[in-house]
């Protein structure tokens, strides 16, 4: 017997929160701070092919090509992509389904063809903000100042933002990122909000069935 002292408290499904857009927009920056904010955030190392760009990059697990292969063919990557050179970036499976079935919530930094991957295999978990500097100038600038691409791969990385361009409306926000505590607030509130979605409390609409009662909705006029 269900009484009024139901609790009307759910746990939400797993969110996938995907910070996505051209490199130097500062993904991971703003990534890695969500995470030192929320302990209840957790993250998932990319795997990679690509050379380390400095002691301070350890959110990747740096493999060689043919590792990397053997880890597609053996199916432990739940999406990956070939963006450039002999870069590959993959995400490994377990650690994503393992999060989604415990109901965690994951923080990831793609560009939009990494996102659009994981969208395909979590529809209803991931969540996309195209994040993008305040102009494309900008953006070059940013990208120039790492001093970790010599000058064919920096006009490469900016041929890759135009066809990045060409998906922000695949994404479900779109930040940009001028100010960084600013941005990161802003990031913390969608993620916040898409919390409180009802999409992702299935559990709590029956407890409210059970105390519901079925009626019309009837519009009165205030004049009669």
């Amino acid at each position: 017997m269900h009484t009024e002292d139901e609790l009307l408290t759910t746990e939400p499904t797993s969110c996938l929160f995907v910070l996505s857009g051209p490199s130097g927009t500062g993904k991971t920056s703003l990534a890695q701070a969500m995470l030192a904010n929320d302990p209840q955030l957790a993250y998932t190392k990319s795997v990679t092919t690509r050379k380390p760009r400095g002691e301070a990059e350890r959110h990747y697990e740096y493999v060689g090509r043919d590792k990397f292969l053997s880890m597609v063919h053996g199916g432990e990557f739940i999406q990956w992509i070939h963006p450039s050179y002999d870069e590959y970036y993959g995400t490994l499976r377990a650690p994503v389904e393992e999060a989604v079935a415990a109901g965690r919530d994951l923080v990831f930094d793609y560009c939009p063809e990494g996102y659009l991957n994981l969208r395909r295999f979590f529809p209803d978990n991931t969540v996309g903000v195209f994040v993008m500097a305040p102009t494309v100038r900008e953006l070059r600038r940013r990208l120039a100042g790492r001093n970790s691409e010599d000058p064919a791969e920096l006009e490469q990385r900016h041929r890759m933002a135009q066809l990045d361009f060409a998906v922000v409306d695949q994404h479900d926000y779109h930040v940009i990122n001028d100010d960084f505590d600013r941005t990161l607030h802003i990031l913390e509130s969608i993620r916040r909000a898409e919390k409180a979605r009802l999409s992702r409390q299935r559990q709590v609409l029956p407890k409210y069935a059970r105390q519901s009662r079925v009626a019309l909705l009837r519009y009165y006029d205030p004049a009669v």
